[in-house]
């Protein structure tokens, strides 16, 4: 979890929380040089539905995301399966580098919970006032996000800014050739966004998020304990502009046990909402509640420069519209409980609390269907709202009881 950082004359810390986003966007890009990486011209070309944000932009991310599902579930036996989806489990990032640049899991945090279908990547920097915005909440005994938000400073809200979760659904492939020597050895994972931390309409990002998957075990075998993140295209000197090194958490079963991954069924002024689970560990997200204010800031790429230039403008409103979206990580084995989330204010409460946003936390979860359908005909009720099932190891009663 995050922590408070101590007094600091100089306000170092605020600093280097300040550029914790564009460090990361550093680092990913080769300082903004991947346009150019990741070219056709260069060997490297892409169709514009590989684009992280090409479905959520469309609007049909539930129509095809669950058709992709489907397909994935049909495959004829559990080794297929596991090739299909290598690095099913929950993950630390203990490297994240680049050409110049480096991060570790002493600046950021880092739980990324991937099932066979969906996942959810949660990031947040460890220099972030975590305390102080907790014990905000409490001494104003504060009961919703948005009033924290609103007693919370203009600078609190751009600190606040700087942290990062995304969720969608991963693609493995494999390519016979390409311009990267890893090519023909290593799968592929183009993931494809619906909820994003950093997205602001009309900005999508311009390159697939598509990369290598180079894992290790001590047998040689899957289920990996640690693989590496290699990006798809190369820089001029044709290596791999960023890398990240992934370790399994303690508790996810090796992926090959506890899965659950379920996504709020489209609904008509509902905010978009994931949960995953793998073992002990689980993710969820919650998306904003309005996108309509951006438009006045039109020259943002991303979710921090939109808070930066709205606060700017005393525009306040917009600012926390953007900062309204919702994330987390917690264990089942808690009761459910999260432990590091976006929100502070939300540590130690039950997801469910998160996840039921317009309903009763003590309303009854219930699960409509039977076995023989097999899970994705499955519907999963939470207070007012349904919730499509995409994968489930348990059986329809098994499922019904932990939630």
């Amino acid at each position: 979890m995050a922590s408070t950082p101590q007094n600091n004359t100089n306000n170092s810390w605020q600093q280097t929380l300040l550029d914790w986003t564009a460090k990361q966007g550093r680092i990913l890009t080769d300082e903004g040089k991947a346009i150019e990486h990741y070219c056709s011209e260069r060997g490297f070309p892409f169709a514009s539905n590989e684009l992280p944000h090409y479905h959520l932009e469309r609007g049909d991310s539930h129509e095809v995301f669950h058709c992709w599902a489907a397909e994935a579930a049909s495959s004829s036996s559990c080794a297929d399966q596991e090739e299909q989806s290598p690095i099913v489990g929950a993950w630390s990032r203990p490297l994240f580098t680049g050409t110049w640049e480096h991060s570790t899991d002493n600046e950021e945090t880092v739980y990324n919970i991937q099932a066979r279908s969906l996942f959810i990547d949660l990031r947040i920097a460890t220099s972030k006032p975590v305390s102080r915005w907790e014990k905000l909440y409490v001494e104003r005994r504060l009961s919703s996000s948005r009033q924290a938000f609103e007693v919370m400073s203009d600078e609190d809200l751009r600190l606040y800014a700087r942290q990062h979760v995304f969720a969608g659904y991963s693609v493995i492939s494999r390519e016979k050739s390409s311009n990267n020597r890893m090519s023909n050895k290593l799968p592929l994972c183009t993931r494809h966004h619906c909820i994003d931390w950093n997205y602001v309409n009309n900005k999508p990002r311009p390159r697939p998020n598509k990369w290598y998957i180079e894992g290790r075990n001590s047998n040689g075998n899957t289920p990996f304990h640690t693989w590496k993140e290699w990006s798809y295209a190369t820089d001029e000197n044709g290596q791999c502009y960023y890398r990240e090194k992934w370790e399994r958490i303690s508790g996810d079963e090796l992926g090959q046990g506890l899965r659950l991954a379920m996504r709020k069924k489209k609904k008509q002024l509902s905010s978009d909402a994931i949960l995953v689970a793998v073992g002990d560990h689980f993710n969820y997200i919650v998306g904003r509640e309005s996108l309509d204010l951006h438009t006045r800031y039109r020259d943002a790429s991303n979710t921090v420069e939109l808070v930066d230039l709205a606060l700017q403008n005393g525009d306040r409103d917009t600012a926390i519209s953007h900062l309204s979206l919702a994330g987390g990580h917690g264990t089942i084995s808690s009761g459910w409980k999260i432990d590091c989330a976006l929100q502070p204010w939300h540590h130690g409460k039950s997801v469910f609390d998160c996840l039921l946003c317009n309903s009763s936390c003590n309303e009854e979860v219930r699960v409509i269907g039977n076995d023989s359908a097999g899970c994705m005909a499955w519907e999963v009720v939470l207070g007012n709202d349904s919730w499509d099932v995409y994968e489930c190891s348990l059986s329809r009663d098994e499922l019904q009881q932990p939630l």
